[in-house]
């Protein structure tokens, strides 16, 4: 009987604290996150074909509730790569980007544990690095001859568990970034994050 009292007092203590945090009276969260990316990079070569490979990213978040709807900016350090494949040789390209995603979202179930969310924004990408490994194609086209800056847009959706929260995004381009090759990357995204703020 001693267990179970206890058991109910930890749940109900639970739910008290649930619903503080839920009642927060700030609008304004700030928070860690990580996440892995799967990336492709479509192109106009006809000679070689992108597939999808994974990286990893890591950043800083921060939101502003307003109501229901909220303005959500990142600080996102990522490592993107991509793999091609052509009929007498195959090459990889490894990225260090910095991203600045600034979306704004809206909370579709809003309820004191859980809530469910949608997103869309731009992101800003700056490639401070990048490797190429594989066979060497600079002879056939000028594949590393890209712009190092890149504005695109992100969507998505993510639920929110007491300070936890989930995302799956995905990002596209809104130009070429290397107009020879008529590269676009497209990169999905699942990440976790944490409220500390």
């Amino acid at each position: 009987m001693k267990h179970i009292v206890k058991l109910l007092a930890s749940v109900a203590l639970m739910f008290v604290g649930a619903t503080t945090y839920a009642q927060s009276p700030s609008p304004f969260h700030v928070g860690i996150k990580a996440g892995a990316n799967f990336t492709n990079i479509s192109t106009d070569m006809k000679d070689y074909s992108s597939k999808t490979a994974t990286g990893y990213g890591l950043g800083a978040m921060a939101r502003l509730d307003i109501k229901k709807t909220y303005i959500q900016a990142e600080l996102f350090f990522s490592e993107k790569n991509s793999k091609f494949e052509g009929d007498s040789n195959s090459f990889d390209i490894k990225s260090k980007q910095i991203e600045i995603p600034v979306v704004i979202g809206h909370k579709i179930l809003d309820l004191p544990l859980f809530s469910l969310r949608g997103f869309a924004g731009g992101v800003y990408t700056n490639t401070f690095d990048d490797k190429f490994s594989g066979a060497k194609i600079e002879q056939t086209v000028k594949f590393d001859n890209f712009d190092k800056n890149n504005i695109g847009y992100r969507v998505g959706a993510g639920v929110d568990i007491l300070k936890f929260t989930v995302d799956v995004s995905y990002d596209g381009s809104f130009s070429k970034t290397n107009k020879e090759t008529g590269s676009r990357p497209n990169t999905w995204m699942v990440s976790v994050g944490y409220f500390f703020l």
